[in-house]
């Protein structure tokens, strides 16, 4: 796993434990915000990846 992965997983959790909508939407919203956002982290490094091995195989 990647640390980005890690992140998300530990941002689930905390969203489930913690991000309750009705009562805690300040929290809610933090925690599903910070899985989107290592959502784009986590494709972006994807296509970075993708974008490397093309680059190597031009080469």
């Amino acid at each position: 796993m990647s640390i980005t992965s890690d992140a998300k997983r530990m941002f689930v959790e905390n969203l489930n434990a913690f991000g309750d909508k009705e009562t805690q939407p300040e929290k809610y919203n933090l925690y599903l915000g910070l899985i989107y956002l290592m959502a784009s982290v986590e494709q972006i490094q994807q296509e970075l990846e993708e974008i490397k091995l093309q680059i190597a195989k031009r080469n």
